[in-house]
């Protein structure tokens, strides 16, 4: 069996971001085409940035570059083909929208891998769990008072834990902090609360805030500084408490997760597997991390992430974009489909059944939202 094509198509939506960073977003969908007719299906996204559109480059690196190197492989040798996808860009390929790319290739051969098995992706790992739990997102750009009642809705729907956004590209420092306060007031004392800084603050500012902040029982203050500051966090670890820190969503190599789990820096890892370059590069990062009974909990792209914590059992929890959402990512994807299920200790996502990854589009409004 060998690769005969690679087909891509880019989807756009222009729409104002809740996250406050973007004037629209972007979807590329990858099709990757075998001679024996199991075609591997994938996806990569980025935001519509102010200074401009990057979508075209993605799909210029992944129809034509990416293309001629994977076109006559076999599609079953995801690390011979993760590396030559990884070395032939040379200096270009070390972190960004080249490893993306590479991701959007490597997640499509998963795909077919579990489609050939006629089996989701989730039971190639070597584990099974029927539902993993989750944290609700409530990354929306609403006023403290507006944004404690929607987590209060979250809440009241099941969710034990909830993510708020508090980095200076959100708000100010003292924003932040009322923003804290209203949603700590509306969710109670015995949810969970955690707190996104985006990599925007230095080590002093974390320290301080940390302090001032300890009436009001963070869980986890995610990204307080910059991704390549491993120093910078463990001196805030030492500062945090009972605080865990955690980051990595903007970290791609395996070597970055090392540097944080040997220096004592992070309590627990965020790899993304768009970000580190696809399955075949996290399953790397997941299995150092696990040596070292480090958990893992990744960001965003729960399309992807739901089943490799379906099938590996050290992800504690997938972050949760929920419907209300109506991200264009969920809007544009309506299949691998999950099912909430409610316990005792979280809001549970079960695992698509579908063989391999199960994306399936909106062909309605895939067709309204194609760039032709």
């Amino acid at each position: 069996m060998i690769i005969t094509d690679v087909e891509v198509n880019r989807y756009k939506q222009m729409k104002e971001s809740d996250m406050a960073h973007a004037a629209g977003h972007e979807i590329i969908i990858v099709k990757v085409k075998t001679d024996a007719g199991v075609t591997g299906i994938s996806f990569i996204g980025t935001p519509i940035f102010s200074h401009g559109e990057v979508g075209d480059i993605a799909v210029t690196l992944i129809s034509r570059n990416l293309r001629n190197i994977v076109v006559g492989e076999n599609p079953l040798h995801t690390q011979k083909l993760w590396m030559n996808m990884f070395d032939a860009p040379w200096r270009m390929g070390m972190r960004g929208m080249i490893l993306d790319c590479i991701a959007a290739i490597d997640f499509a051969l998963w795909d077919i891998k579990g489609k050939l098995m006629g089996v989701p992706v989730s039971d190639l790992f070597g584990n099974h769990r029927h539902s993993v739990p989750t944290y609700a997102n409530v990354g929306q750009q609403l006023p403290p008072e507006e944004m404690g009642e929607q987590a209060a809705k979250y809440v009241e729907h099941g969710h034990t834990a909830v993510k708020i956004r508090a980095g200076l590209t959100a708000v100010s420092l003292s924003e932040a902090t009322e923003r804290v306060a209203k949603v700590r007031e509306a969710i109670g004392p015995d949810i969970k609360l955690l707190v996104d800084i985006n990599g925007t603050w230095d080590v002093n500012t974390s320290i301080d805030m940390l302090k001032k902040w300890e009436e009001f029982d963070l869980y986890w203050l995610e990204e307080p500084v910059p991704a390549e500051d491993i120093e910078g966090y463990a001196r805030i670890r030492k500062s945090a408490g009972n605080t865990y820190i955690v980051g990595g969503e903007q970290n791609a190599k395996l070597n970055d997760f090392r540097q944080f789990i040997e220096k004592d820096a992070i309590d627990i890892i965020q790899p993304n597997a768009a970000c580190t370059g696809g399955i075949t590069s996290w399953l790397d990062i997941y299995n150092y991390a696990t040596s070292y009974n480090v958990p893992i909990s990744p960001w965003n792209l729960q399309q992807i992430h739901i089943p490799l914590a379906i099938g590996l059992p050290n992800v504690k929890w997938i972050e949760y974009f929920t419907p209300d959402r109506k991200t264009f990512q969920n809007t544009l994807l309506i299949g691998p489909k999950f099912v909430e299920e409610k316990k005792e200790d979280a809001i549970h996502i079960s695992g698509s059944t579908a063989p391999g990854l199960g994306i399936e589009l909106n062909e309605e409004f895939a067709e309204e939202t194609l760039v032709r």
